[in-house]
């Protein structure tokens, strides 16, 4: 049986840093802001992975002092981030909301029993809603549809495209196939993204011995019941209705779909760690970044995962030790 490793301290000017509100303000806001001074430089992509890192700061500041800290330097970073823009509140509502709250909710969340899952489902149940939000209210600011806000988001996209000569009617057939399942990926994109975040601030935590929550691996990810049922839901929805009500449902189902995926992702980890196929694993990986259709199967196993509970028959009864 492996020795537990003990525990590390935190640098001196981290533990300064993270337990005071204005300090872990200026870093969040170095974090989320900086991209933006240097769009079209070559510090544009390294620093883009730095506000990208956001909810890393905001997750293991919930971690070590609580939610209720976390969003008081959340809000002092968004005030502060509302007046570099001149007083512009979108930059910092997302700030507040998307890069703060979520991931502070989430990182609270791993204290529960099972709090590694569900976690992970109230972080995209977060990114759900902020979704929905965005489309309805953009749709009524507009007076058109949602899909015509859409649309009108992502014209610029192809104003270059169009200026080179390519097929006027092929151009809007990809437009309006792009359209359609934008927001569902992008809120999709955005999970995967933050929810690493919170399972690497977990890490950090566990590290430094600041962590007392859920310690279960990331290949153990279950989802309750009532997602496999609100997924069929939707899916009869998108398969009946029309307009809307079926554009939004097939956005939220795409979101669903890929947390069902990432359950039948963590089976198959499973199986094959458990046989010891640890280079199979790999190339299941990568096969995955090659050909991302391929995910399609392991949201069907992820949803069956959900009654039979694959794993429980997988691993053997001394855990693998």
């Amino acid at each position: 049986m492996a020795v537990n490793k003990p525990a590390r301290n935190l640098p001196v000017f981290a533990q300064w840093a993270l337990t005071r509100r204005i300090p872990c303000a200026g870093l969040a806001v170095l974090m989320y802001g900086s991209v933006l001074a240097f769009v079209g430089t070559p510090l544009s992509l390294p620093l883009l992975v730095l506000h990208l890192l956001t909810p890393v700061l905001f997750a293991l500041i919930a971690l070590g002092g609580g939610f209720s800290f976390a969003m008081q330097v959340a809000a002092i970073a968004a005030l502060v981030i509302t007046l570099i823009v001149s007083g512009e509140l979108a930059p910092g509502l997302m700030l507040l909301i998307l890069y703060a709250a979520l991931p502070a909710l989430a990182a609270t969340t791993l204290n529960n029993e099972g709090g590694m899952s569900k976690s992970g489902l109230n972080l995209a149940i977060g990114l759900l809603a902020a979704m929905l939000a965005v489309l309805i209210s953009g749709a009524i600011a507009n007076g058109g549809t949602v899909m015509d806000f859409v649309q009108q988001m992502l014209s610029p996209l192809f104003e270059a495209t169009r200026k080179e000569g390519m097929d006027a009617a092929m151009l809007e057939r990809i437009q309006t196939m792009t359209a359609l399942i934008f927001p569902g990926l992008t809120a999709l994109c955005l999970w995967l993204v933050w929810w690493g975040n919170v399972m690497l601030a977990r890490n950090i935590a566990i590290h430094f011995g600041f962590y007392r929550g859920d310690k279960q691996a990331v290949s153990d990810f279950r989802l309750p019941r009532k997602v496999a049922y609100v997924f069929v839901l939707l899916m009869a929805t998108t398969a009946f209705a029309s307009g809307t009500v079926q554009y939004l449902a097939t956005n939220a189902s795409l979101l669903i779909g890929g947390l069902l995926a990432a359950q039948g992702l963590g089976v198959a980890h499973t199986w094959l760690y458990a046989k010891r196929l640890q280079i199979a694993a790999m190339v299941m990986y990568v096969m995955l970044l090659i050909q991302p259709v391929m995910i399609l199967p392991f949201a069907i196993i992820g949803l069956f995962d959900i009654w039979f509970d694959y794993r429980r028959n997988i691993m053997p009864a001394d855990g693998g030790k």
